[in-house]
């Protein structure tokens, strides 16, 4: 959804990510303008900056879980929603 309502998506790291025996942790900002459709919304135009986390849990070197929290209403105000 992130890509195709974002073709310029950019994602930046934006700390080292904490890693344990089982998971690794770590915070990201998505910048990008919204010009494809996004959820069946068609675009807005708006430029965004979204700031998230993520979690990650590792079993026998594979990805077995992950999780992204952001602030969805933070998101949709900046696309205008």
């Amino acid at each position: 959804m992130f890509v195709r309502g974002m073709p310029d998506l950019h994602w930046d790291v934006r700390s080292p990510p904490i890693i344990g025996n089982d998971g690794i942790a770590f915070e990201w900002t998505l910048t990008g303008t919204n010009t494809g459709t996004w959820g069946g919304v068609r675009a807005t135009g708006q430029k965004i900056q979204l700031k998230g986390m993520s979690f990650l849990r590792i079993r026998n070197g594979k990805i077995v879980y992950q999780s992204q929290v952001y602030d969805s209403a933070a998101l949709n105000r900046q696309l205008g929603l």
